[in-house]
């Protein structure tokens, strides 16, 4: 994945989803497994449209960030996927041509802002010489609510509840002059959670 600063690659993806197919189920009112399989499909489907529309994780994944080089210009990072949970490592290739990990006390991380950052340390400096011209800084870091379904606020998941039905039921081609693809009550729950938990 492009971002306007650097790539993201999904190291670990969650474990679990935010909705259980079980719970999509109930929601639909289907009493029969025959769909089970396709309804898990849309469940996680529609857990990467929320994350997507939200720009949040929302149960804990793993991600590389890599950028070209340190932000000389400026004393912090931001950290492209929201909810920001930890950094695992900051790591770059030194002069050796080695991957180094820039020891943790350099830099403080803060997971209160939107987006979460990388902020140097008192009186530190980031590293002044990168061997490489691309990807030569590597940010490991976690971002979501938690790692299980209950860290999830309700809202969200009744989004994902009323999208998942929403794509069973519609199983076609939307089209533009019938149906929306995504429903005005999901966006608005999506935006009610935005301003409930400071995602603007």
């Amino acid at each position: 994945m492009k971002n306007k600063n650097g790539s993201l690659v999904l190291k670990t993806a969650p474990t679990v989803e935010p909705v259980t197919t079980a719970e999509a189920k109930t929601h639909m009112r289907i009493t029969t497994s025959d769909d089970d399989t396709y309804i898990a499909t849309l469940i996680i489907a529609a857990r990467r449209h929320v994350e997507g529309y939200m720009n949040r994780a929302l149960i804990n994944q793993t991600w590389n960030y890599y950028l070209n080089c340190f932000p000389y210009d400026k004393s912090y990072i931001e950290i492209p996927i929201g909810n920001l949970s930890s950094v695992t490592s900051v790591k770059y290739i030194n002069s050796a041509d080695a991957s180094t990990t820039w020891t943790a006390t350099n830099y403080i991380v803060d997971t209160y802002s939107t987006p979460g950052r990388i902020v140097l340390a008192y009186n530190k400096d980031w590293p002044s010489f990168v061997e490489k011209p691309v990807n030569a800084v590597n940010i490991e870091f976690v971002s979501g609510y938690g790692s299980a379904a209950t860290a999830v606020p309700e809202t969200i998941k009744q989004a994902l509840l009323l999208l998942v039905e929403h794509w069973f039921d519609n199983r076609e081609m939307v089209s533009d002059l019938n149906l929306k693809e995504v429903p005005e009550t999901v966006e608005a729950l999506l935006n009610l959670a935005g301003r409930i938990y400071d995602f603007a």
